[in-house]
Order: structure tokens, then sequence, then C-alpha cells
């Protein structure tokens, strides 16, 4: 099949991120059709391979896609797969899975590895661990899941903290006793107040993305729920805006009267690759012998790399020809498409 095939039959599949039955299904069968056999772990995540011994390079995508994506509206002309501007596409990342199944096909003794609910957060390879791993030599992990055109390549991407905070007030009649109530509302926004969002510095953004109080304008409102997000290159900075975004939430509180019930979780660590790296190194090779310049970038995004980082895997992101991911705009040219399908095939060759 032709890499332009597999995308065809990829993108009707639904795939919501954590409902990825039918596109794992798709994989397992072509996957092992092609020689290979697989292991899963408690949430999922697929890793095939045909043997155990030497040492791999390892393919990793992601089988989710953005709600917009998942019932896509799917135009094509001679130049593009595209949408009617209903849906988003879903090339990210279906497209990395046409183009790791069009490079099994020569069954090559590598790892493909493809997890769940990328676009939650990374919460499917923050699942894996080494044991998942275990009895492989991993030389380079690349992992196809960034837009922009073939041959880009990102070193650098942030860490992201989710913060979940609930102000608790009391109840009480807006008009007959006012002074009984305790306004959740107010001291949320006291606290929100006092917490500069935005981009914070060149390293690090923070983001108010969540405001709920439901209730009626004649009641004092006893619960107030926001939550933020923050972003950063350097662990420092992103501990550092978390805090005070915890801190100035429990000191509104105290100021109020209310009470304040805090969720603080990391979903992903920063990373910055150095020049040395192998699978920087493989990539400049492969990239070139496709007759492209490898571009060589950072991003403010999170993807399953940062978590395989984590585990200690020496992995890279790599740039897949998709554009406008997760809206209505998203496409992917046949050229790229191609272009990827000979990036993966050289990769795997060195």
């Amino acid at each position: 099949m032709e890499i332009s095939e597999y995308l065809r039959d990829l993108l009707p599949i639904p795939s919501l991120s954590w409902k990825e039955d039918g596109m794992s299904a798709y994989i397992i069968h072509k996957m092992t059709e092609y020689g290979y056999v697989f292991r899963d772990d408690s949430v999922g995540n697929l890793l095939f391979y045909r043997s155990v011994s030497g040492e791999k390079t390892m393919l990793a995508t992601h089988m989710d896609t953005v709600a917009l994506a998942n019932e896509p509206h799917v135009l094509e002309n001679e130049e593009y797969f595209y949408t009617d501007g209903r849906t988003a596409l879903g090339a990210d990342d279906k497209a990395a899975i046409a183009a790791m199944l069009k490079a099994a096909e020569s069954s090559p003794d590598a790892l493909f590895l493809f997890t769940r609910a990328e676009e939650l957060g990374c919460q499917g390879s923050k699942k894996l661990t080494m044991d998942f791993f275990r009895g492989f030599t991993i030389k380079a992990v690349f992992v196809l899941d960034a837009s922009g055109k073939v041959g880009t390549v990102i070193n650098a991407a942030p860490g992201k903290d989710i913060i979940d905070i609930t102000m608790h007030g009391k109840t009480a009649h807006a008009g007959f006793t006012p002074e009984d109530g305790i306004n959740a509302i107010q001291a949320a926004a006291i606290a929100i107040s006092r917490v500069e969002t935005g981009r914070i510095d060149e390293e690090t953004t923070c983001n108010l993305g969540v405001f709920m109080a439901p209730g009626s304008v004649n009641v004092v409102p006893d619960t107030a729920s926001y939550s933020y997000e923050v972003r950063s290159q350097r662990d420092e900075k992103r501990i550092k805006k978390s805090d005070e975004i915890v801190e100035n939430a429990e000191k509104a509180a105290s100021e109020t009267g209310a009470e304040c019930e805090i969720s603080r979780h990391t979903l992903y660590l920063p990373y910055t690759i150095d020049s040395d790296s192998t699978p920087l190194k493989m990539a400049e090779k492969a990239i070139t012998s496709i007759g492209r310049t490898m571009i060589v970038k950072k991003t403010s995004g999170g993807s399953d790399t940062n978590n395989l980082r984590t585990l200690g895997l020496d992995a890279l992101t790599l740039s897949i020809g998709y554009e406008n991911p997760h809206s209505v705009k998203e496409r992917i040219s046949k050229e790229e498409l191609e272009a990827l399908s000979q990036l993966v095939s050289s990769i795997l060759s060195l």
C-alpha cells in the first residue's frame, strides 16, 4: 500500500482519547500481518517488535485525535487531504501512523510504539515505565508528532503544570442576609487578580483557562472553581509560578473567610536536547538523504517525547508535514506525506 492509501483507511476511524480501540485493532491487524509481535500495558499502549536482541531504533506516535477530528469530513484533491471546514482532519497524528505502517511493510528490525491519550496531556505515555521496554537496547527514539515541513526537528519543549482550585464559601440570600454569606466568586476574583497571566518571560507562560460558578444572582455563591496551566522551559520557573497561584488562592481564602481546595499536578517535564544527541545526528543524516535541510527549533507544546525522555530514552520529535492541527483548517499535502515516508525509511536504514 502507498502511504496515502493508509491515510485514507485511517482518517475515518474514530479515535478519541481513551477510546482508541478501533485504531488499535487496525494497527494490530496490519503489524501482525507484517510479522511483528507486540506487548501492551494496562492502559493500552502498544509496542511492536520482531526480536529482542540487538540495538534498536524506535518510532513512536499516538493513536488518539482531538474531538474535532473524531468524525472528519475528509476531502482530497491532487495536492492535499483536507476537510469541508466543519471538522479537523486528524492528520495529527494519523499521518504518522500511516508512515509507520508503510515502514513496517518491509519488516525492519525496529520498535514501533503507539500510545493513547496524548491529546489529553500525554496521559498514555505518562503511564509508561522502563519495564515496558525490558530486554531492548534502544539507541534512539523518533516521535512523529509536530506540525511543519518534514525536515524540522524539535530540540526543546516546556514542562507543564495544571492547577485546579475550588473556593468554598457560604450561601445566603443576597437581598435579606448577605452578611451571613461568604462569596466564593469574590474570593476567587481576589486570588485571580493577583496572578499575572500570558507570557511571563521568554521561557514561561501562564493561562487562566477555566472559571465556573453556577448559581443565581439572588444567592451569595458558595462555590467557584477555576483552573490554570503553567508552562516553562525551566523547572524552577514552572514551580515558582505554580507556587504563586497556590499561595494567592490560600491567601484570598483566608482574607475572605472562604476555604480553598487545590489540586496541582505536573503533566510532563521540560527537555533540551544536546547537539551531540544520537537521534539528532541520525535525523540530520536521514533528512539530508531525502534532499532536505534540517531545521532545528523549540516548541511551546508538549508531546510524548517529554515523557519518554523523562524515562531516560533519547527521544526526538520530528515534524511530519501537517498544517493547522486541531482546527477546521487542518490539512496535509501529499508531497509532505511522501517525504515523511521517505524520511522514516531513511531513519530505519541507519
